[in-house]
């Protein structure tokens, strides 16, 4: 029996397998989230073969997700960008789509104090996968994330809702993100 196939009949066990999930499951699809990565400005930090994410000091919450080959042309163009500038306590999120289905999504956050737990959570399913949360080192208050739904074997999910929570676990921000009909 392959470890997908002992996942898959464990999430049908119910409410028995929980504790079974907090071992056979990697820490984000867990009810905590994923570890922070700091990198420095204008760094690569490769999401898959397809995408790669980088984040500026120019601007207000400023960041860019492109193309592996695309990445220096895209970083030197958003440095003249404002950035996002969202509001405090909250999201911006985006998606990229092929085929009818979210093969990335992505976006920022902006928090008081400390880094969010981010959820990603599929159409139609209770409970959600953490979002990889990104930050410039020695910059507080602001970073970005990505969720890549073909590393946990996702596929066919055209909706999702992406919930941030503080670090007393309240819920600060939650959006819901589609590639519509």
């Amino acid at each position: 029996m392959t470890g997908q196939s002992i996942i898959k009949r464990a999430l049908f066990t119910g409410a028995a397998a929980t504790a079974a999930l907090v071992v056979l499951l990697p820490q984000g699809a867990q009810a905590g989230g994923m570890d922070l990565v700091e990198v420095a400005p204008y760094e690569r930090v490769e999401i898959n073969d397809d995408f790669v994410m980088g984040l500026l000091p120019e601007g207000e919450q400023n960041y860019v997700v492109s193309s592996p080959a695309s990445f220096d042309e895209n970083v030197e163009a958003a440095k003249q960008y404002p950035g996002s500038s969202i509001r405090p306590n909250s999201l911006g999120a985006g998606i990229h789509g092929q085929d009818g289905e979210i093969v990335l999504v992505e976006g920022v956050w902006r928090l008081d104090e400390g880094v969010p737990h981010i959820a990603v959570t599929p159409e139609g399913q209770d409970w959600g996968y953490g979002a990889q949360p990104v930050a410039l080192e020695d910059e507080n208050g602001w970073g970005a994330f990505y969720f890549d739904p073909a590393a946990w074997e996702i596929d066919g999910v055209d909706s999702y809702t992406i919930t941030a929570s503080d670090e007393d676990g309240e819920v600060f921000s939650e959006l819901e993100v589609s590639l519509g009909s």
